[in-house]
């Protein structure tokens, strides 16, 4: 299936030829001359025989110049503060494979002419200029002086244009880069040059202003358009730079260089690269193949696979071959990167297949107030946390109430189903972050806080954030660069068994994970007591009592089938009597573990619930 995606030419265009062989690049593997290169996800060429370089990533400083690996994203190396770049979203090596327009064209001209690269040109490897074939690494110099950008406004670009034209008639001008962009509404004549130039340069820009920062294009935008054209056909594309969201030309005297980008598709420009979106219509629900996605995905992670992220479910469904790609658990960090702004985790909910998650109905409560504690299939069989929550939420003043939610809790995550459970319902506390994450979401139009209790008790402790694991659905959250999936739900979801043991920390907010690596959450942390042979010691203390009036009991034999609420009002009196003087801690834990207590009697068993259920929601 994966072989189809290396049809995709660009956004706007399938290729028809086979795909019979793909492989990724790494050092030292052989070549042949029949392979075409992959440097993006969003623009290739045809061939039967793909070298895919988009993981072939990194920088050597060789202290004058770097060198680049060829899937390198130019955002990744303008740090080393080279001297020329492209659109921040290219590729280093495609940069040069496709010829794109740079930065420095008045001084460097085309980007082969100033770079030069490992390729293999004819089965035979060679470092110099490019001359055709596949590119392995670019060497790109570092800028030694420091470049002055200055700039000037205007509301018509034929102005600014006229400005350009004085100047090259006269020569040309000594400057690195001469642009003029164009940006919303927004249009300007940038120039940078080395300071050392300022004599130079000072009778062209006396009317200019510096500028705060450098203006880097990018892919954020469905339709983009590049290429070449003479110095004096400038006119033929100025109505097409209106039409644009945002566009930079450059100069050179003989040549203009034009990147021209929108979100409506710009008839007219047919001379532009091939892999400009000249077909003008997006093949993939508005997806760009921009791959931002793939780096944020837990999903992609977990099958370490690229494929299995929006990236793959938009480029499969054009080929109608998603299958599984979408049965992630529709966290939206996707959503968060995309530059399209893309309704992603509506598209994936609609085709996904989650297994079920269903109640094991072992806590069975609904005591609904203002505020509650809501329980899932997710938390039911977390007795510990659910006990430590109460005791911490009673201690803070809350009169709580519990809510057990007995659905399939896929369908919470897809967001399919309506609980009117929750409907009155003030205030939320939950104790996993899925029920934090999803519940949110679901009830997003209703007037209702909610509340991750793990958080919550984070706040309050003197812990180090680094020594956290903070799970993907709290990261608006919780304050750190350093959010993990451990895959813990995801396996739920999706039926898989690869936990994520690289997480080494202290503690983590997540109970799933905590279960399966052996880390406890903040409430496991709490210094709440939690014995669990409580239920049966004050189960056997109420037994007792109730055989010490065995005789009363026997006595009042003759009211059975007449009043029952003689013995049950005597039977409330005896649990009442034995329960009344206990810690508030033993009665929440005598209270849950008495609900799955198989050596009681059923009705005992209702009695005793409710005369604890007197005291604790009271």
């Amino acid at each position: 299936m994966h072989e189809n995606f290396y049809r995709i030419l660009k956004p706007t265009k399938v290729g028809n030829t086979e795909i019979k062989n793909v492989i990724k690049y790494r050092d030292g593997i052989n070549i042949t001359s029949k392979s075409v290169p992959r440097y993006e996800y969003f623009r290739g060429v045809e061939g039967e025989y793909v070298v895919d370089f988009t993981d072939y990533v990194g920088v050597e400083d060789l202290g004058d110049k770097v060198k680049v690996k060829g899937g390198t994203r130019w955002r990744d190396i303008i740090k080393y503060n080279v001297e020329l770049w492209s659109n921040l979203d290219f590729s280093v090596a495609g940069s040069v494979y496709f010829n794109d327009p740079i930065f420095g064209f008045n001084e460097f001209g085309e980007i082969r002419d100033k770079v030069e690269v490992d390729a293999i040109g004819n089965q035979n490897p060679y470092l110099g200029k490019y001359n055709g074939g596949i590119i392995i690494n670019v060497y790109i110099r570092k800028e030694i002086r420091e470049i002055a950008h200055k700039v000037k406004y205007d509301t018509k670009l034929e102005n600014l244009f006229d400005i350009v034209r004085k100047w090259y008639a006269g020569g040309i001008p000594p400057f690195r880069d001469v642009s003029i962009i164009k940006k919303d509404e927004e249009i300007y004549l940038s120039v940078s040059y080395p300071k050392i130039r300022e004599g130079l340069v000072k009778n062209f820009i006396n009317d200019f202003n510096d500028i705060n920062k450098i203006e880097y294009d990018s892919l954020a935008y469905k339709f983009w358009y590049f290429g070449y054209l003479d110095f004096i056909k400038f006119d033929e594309i100025i109505k097409k730079i209106y039409e644009s969201k945002f566009s930079i030309i450059r100069f050179r005297k003989n040549k203009i260089a034009y990147s021209i980008y929108s979100d409506k598709p710009i008839v007219g420009l047919e001379k532009s690269l091939d892999y400009s979106t000249l077909e003008n219509e997006n093949l993939f629900k508005g997806c760009i193949l921009c791959g931002n996605c793939i780096t944020v995905c837990p999903y992609g992670k977990q099958n370490n696979d690229i494929f299995y992220t929006p990236l793959g479910f938009y480029s499969f469904s054009y080929f109608n071959q998603v299958g599984d790609i979408a049965n992630c658990h529709l966290c939206g960090l996707c959503e968060e990167v995309c530059p399209m702004k893309l309704d992603i985790t509506s598209e994936l909910r609609k085709n996904s297949s989650l297994r079920e998650i269903n109640p094991n109905y072992i806590i069975s409560v609904i005591k609904p107030k203002s505020s509650v504690l809501v329980i899932t299939p997710i938390s039911e069989g977390f007795y510990d946390l659910i006990i430590k929550s109460i005791i911490y939420l009673v201690r803070k003043g809350k009169k709580i109430g519990i809510i057990y939610l007995p659905y399939n809790f896929s369908k919470i995550v897809k967001n399919e189903i309506n609980l009117k459970e929750l409907e009155g319902v003030k205030e939320i506390y939950v104790i996993s972050p899925e029920e934090y994450f999803y519940l949110k979401r679901l009830l997003a139009k209703n007037i209702v806080d909610i509340y991750n209790i793990q958080t919550l008790i984070l706040e309050e402790l003197n812990i180090n954030i680094d020594d956290v694991h903070v799970p993907c659905l709290l990261r608006s959250d919780v304050k750190t660069n350093k959010i993990v999936c451990s895959n813990a739900f995801l396996n739920l979801l999706n039926g898989k068994d690869n936990i994520n043991k690289e997480i080494k920390n202290k503690i983590t907010l997540c109970p799933l994970t905590g279960k399966e690596l052996g880390i406890p959450t903040p409430l496991d942390i709490l210094n709440y007591n939690s014995d669990h042979n409580i239920a049966n010691k004050i189960l056997d203390r109420i037994k007792q009592s109730i055989n010490d009036v065995g005789d009363v009991l026997e006595d009042i034999n003759w009211y059975s089938g007449i009043d029952n609420m003689i013995y049950e009002n005597l039977y409330s009196s005896i649990v009442n009597s034995v329960i009344k003087d206990e810690s508030f801690e033993n009665l929440i834990t005598f209270y849950f573990f008495a609900q799955k207590l198989d050596n009681i009697d059923e009705n005992l068993k209702k009695i005793i619930v409710s005369e604890i259920e007197k005291i604790i929601f009271s």
